[in-house]
């Protein structure tokens, strides 16, 4: 296979893990509003059944129902994002890996797994901010209906109050957990896997894609393109600020402000297809050594 072809089926294959990365938020975030709006639809209900003088009514049994509709929400909403949470760690491997295997460079067999910790802590704590979603709101419409109690807004008020919760507030904050937490979990597998292979393959580096989102941030925009060495930071200019590093979109080390609802990914760029010497650590200036088939072959001798 010549250069050429091996840049040609790279290519190829980290644009079709990419859109799968796409997919897998876009999915996500469509399954956690779906659940939503069913809690809403269930709320709707319950306040639809009420009797109209809200005074009489039992504001703690009607609290209860709501609770219920919203614990049923977090539930299911918790297991979608840690499932896709598994499946974006998976996926950010994926986008290492799988290019490298597609332009002939076997390098999955040599490399040890990645530590779970890091997948197990930010899968929990996703979880608890969805599920705070549920907690939030069932706060915000029992208060909603605590106004109606003492007369001070009307049963159809509250409804609308409520809708607004479900279909805005609540909506808009599923959308940001999903997006930034979950391609927080997808870069983090995807760097900590491209430090295991720059030691074989020291001609990968990696380079800072934009989202393509209608509104983005214009220094990760005027970021889009810029190659830099696995082990260096990415550098952005903000207008008017101090220069960002980041080793990665989604850096848990950067300011909030540049990782809340970033579309952004990093993805593998290859500088050149010689491998590494076999027992040294590859650097910028490396020797040009065997491919990694002949140095597994040396080891298993």
């Amino acid at each position: 296979m010549t250069d050429a072809e091996r840049d040609r089926a790279f290519n190829k294959k980290v644009t079709e893990i990419v859109r799968g990365r796409t997919a897998l938020l876009r999915d996500t975030r469509a399954e956690v509003v779906r659940l939503l709006n069913e809690a809403l639809a269930q709320i709707r209900a319950t306040l639809a059944g009420a009797p109209s003088d809200y005074q009489r009514w039992s504001l703690p049994r009607l609290a209860a129902e709501i609770s219920r509709s919203l614990a049923g929400f977090s539930e299911a909403a918790a297991a979608k994002v840690s499932t896709a949470a598994g499946d974006a760690w998976q996926r950010g491997q994926d986008l290492i890996e799988q290019p490298l295997e597609a332009a002939g460079v076997r390098v999955s067999g040599t490399l040890p797994l990645l530590d779970n910790r890091q997948l197990m802590a930010m899968r929990a704590f996703m979880s608890d901010r969805i599920k705070d979603i549920g907690l939030a709101a069932a706060n915000k419409i029992n208060a909603e209906l605590g106004l109606v109690v003492i007369g001070a807004r009307t049963p159809s008020d509250a409804i609308g109050s409520v809708t607004q919760i479900l279909r805005e507030q609540s909506r808009a904050r599923a959308t940001t957990i999903v997006r930034t937490e979950l391609g927080r979990v997808f870069s983090v597998a995807n760097h900590e896997r491209a430090l295991e292979v720059v030691k074989i393959v020291p001609g990968m580096k990696k380079m800072w894609r934009r989202s393509g989102r209608l509104h983005p941030r214009l220094h990760h925009d005027l970021a889009d393109g810029q190659v830099r060495a696995v082990g260096a930071p990415f550098v952005l200019n903000p207008f008017g600020r101090p220069q960002v590093k980041l080793m990665f979109p989604h850096d848990p080390k950067a300011p909030a402000s540049e990782t809340i609802n970033c579309g952004c990914y990093s993805r593998p760029y290859m500088d050149h297809w010689k491998m590494a010497t076999p027992g040294r650590t590859p650097g910028p200036d490396s020797e040009l050594g065997p491919s990694v088939r002949e140095l597994l072959k040396k080891k298993a001798a």
